[in-house]
């Protein structure tokens, strides 16, 4: 596990990429992968030395952590460059996002917590270790998030009714969905949407 950080990151950015083309089974995917990394990797490090479980749990946490971040900024720019050029995202797409946005800041230390007990036992020195990491890699996160939630939640164009569906419709045919924006921008942005290096 040499850069686990790393591969775990590119999951989450490779799902992200891929919920353009999920339409509505695409909503609820981001925190569906984000149990199932801890899931898997809880799985994966049960009966190892605890202090190696730690070690690979925290580096998943920080692979999450990364990815979702990039996600986030990158579904803020995709927001706000579609509201730029005069576009709009299909409301069910929009409200879809920032669901998911909402429910990572919600589950994300309960979940690390839930899967890191079920790896090294419920009264584990190192299940607290790992939720104080996951409470600090949330704070990191949340400004994202939370961007990335406002962004989805305004309405770019400022319509109401059966002319901002319409128009919705319109732009989702004419631009694709919003997942899809997000993966060609995380495809194609690279340093563009990067989190900041930790000292």
């Amino acid at each position: 596990g040499e850069n686990v950080t790393q591969r775990v990151r590119e999951v989450v950015e490779s799902a992200a990429q891929s919920l353009g083309d999920a339409g509505k089974d695409g909503q609820h995917r981001l925190t569906s992968l984000v149990s199932a990394a801890i899931d898997g990797a809880s799985t994966a490090v049960q009966g190892a030395a605890p202090d190696h479980a730690e070690s690979t749990l925290r580096q998943v946490i920080d692979g999450l952590g990364e990815g979702l971040q990039r996600t986030a900024t990158a579904t803020k720019l995709a927001v706000e460059e579609s509201a730029g050029a005069g576009k709009a995202y299909a409301s069910e797409d929009l409200s879809g996002v920032a669901d998911d946005f909402k429910a990572i800041g919600q589950l994300f230390v309960e979940t690390v917590e839930k899967h890191s007990k079920a790896a090294l036992g419920q009264a584990s020195e190192q299940v607290s270790s790992l939720r104080s990491h996951a409470e600090r890699t949330l704070e990191g996160l949340r400004p994202s998030l939370d961007d990335a939630v406002s962004a989805a939640a305004k309405d770019p164009i400022g319509l109401a009714g059966e002319t901002a569906q319409a128009a919705a419709n319109i732009a989702r045919e004419a631009t694709g969905s919003l997942f899809g924006a997000v993966g060609k921008m995380l495809g194609d942005a690279g340093d563009r949407i990067s989190p900041p290096k930790k000292d």
